[in-house]
């Protein structure tokens, strides 16, 4: 068993035993403390980070192995944005990673401006995920430079408390004249804004995979039980079509995802249309297979006390979070003129 294994496993038996649908349930509208400190307390909301910055060490890879898992139990904590552009963001800044969850502003409608003694936050960032649960709030602005990092008490802040369609929280955060000391800020390299952008678009992707999974593994399992006519309903063709319809989206996105995980890894720097292909493929796949999953399902997917809601309400939500599949299919229409014929396709497969 290799390590990616290794911490799949880890995480899969612990949200097994500590996620059930009744915590998912009662966390709606919320989120659920408890589950995030059994996670923390095995070092599973700090994969990404360096231990001197207060880490748990391992790398992207690791960081969307958990998340991908934690998206497939629906699990109600702010691991997206803790495992990826907030990792990330404190990373490139130097800054120790604090206790508790962090989530991030990515600095549009914000503005970071140095004084003597650290720098004052003023604006509005509308829909900052979990924000009301964090206990900080990580900005990062590229504009004016220096580009500037900074973690925020969000006590300090207005909020304005709002949800997405799955019950996640998605607050405005607005800041007059919020005094940061200096010890919480940070200079980064120009451009970092923009990545940890790109980086919660990855995260949102490999959620959306994640989510996807379940829901076919749950699809395939209920069409096996549920009996018509003397048979399961997965043995007659339309079903069957269907569920292999499902199993091809499940896939396409699983892999798109995937091989945007690796770019990253590779070169941080160059993964713009990986990631671009990997959000635009998974967000399109989610509404279709949400839509086979309660057919197949029929009229017992639609209850309050069946699970599949509740990661169909999240396909719905995420696919449209960071930038939706016609946003990203537009950047890679773009890359594909700005590149002429010659370079269509090396831009394709890479040579």
């Amino acid at each position: 068993m290799n390590d990616i294994d290794l911490v799949e496993r880890t995480v899969a038996e612990l949200l097994d035993r500590h996620c059930t649908p009744e915590v998912i349930a009662t966390a709606e509208g919320s989120w659920s403390p408890a589950l995030w400190q059994r996670l923390d307390e095995t070092g599973l909301t700090r994969i990404g980070v360096d231990e001197q910055l207060g880490g748990a060490g391992g790398g992207i890879g690791d960081a969307a192995t958990v998340l991908r898992v934690a998206a497939g139990h629906a699990a109600p904590v702010p691991l997206a944005e803790m495992l990826f552009p907030v990792a990330a963001g404190c990373t490139a800044a130097g800054l120790t990673l604090p206790d508790g969850p962090v989530t991030v502003a990515y600095g549009a409608g914000l503005s970071l401006t140095p004084d003597g003694a650290g720098a004052v936050l003023c604006g509005v960032a509308n829909r900052v995920p979990y924000a009301r649960a964090s206990r900080r709030v990580l900005v990062v602005t590229d504009d004016p430079l220096p580009a500037l990092a900074a973690l925020v008490d969000p006590a300090d802040c207005r909020l304005a408390n709002m949800d997405n369609l799955a019950g996640e929280p998605r607050d405005d955060l607005g800041a007059d004249q919020v005094r940061i000391p200096r010890s919480e800020i940070a200079e980064v390299p120009p451009g970092t804004a923009s990545h940890l952008r790109r980086l919660g678009a990855l995260a949102r992707a490999v959620q959306l995979s994640g989510a996807l999974d379940t829901v076919l593994e749950a699809t395939v399992r209920y069409a096996g039980e549920r009996v018509q006519f003397g048979r399961p309903i997965g043995q007659f063709q339309a079903v069957a079509h269907q569920i292999a319809e499902l199993a091809g989206l499940a896939a396409g996105a699983g892999a798109a995802a995937q091989a945007a995980v690796a770019a990253v890894a590779a070169d941080p720097g160059s993964a713009t249309l990986s990631i671009a292909a990997a959000k635009a493929r998974t967000s399109a796949a989610a509404g279709p297979a949400a839509r086979i999953a309660h057919q197949v399902h029929g009229a017992i997917g639609f209850t309050k006390e069946h699970r599949l809601h509740h990661l169909t309400r999240r396909l719905w939500a995420w696919r449209e979070e960071c930038g939706s599949a016609e946003h990203w299919a537009r950047e890679l229409g773009r890359a594909a003129i700005a590149g002429n014929g010659d370079g269509l396709w090396p831009m394709i497969t890479g040579m």
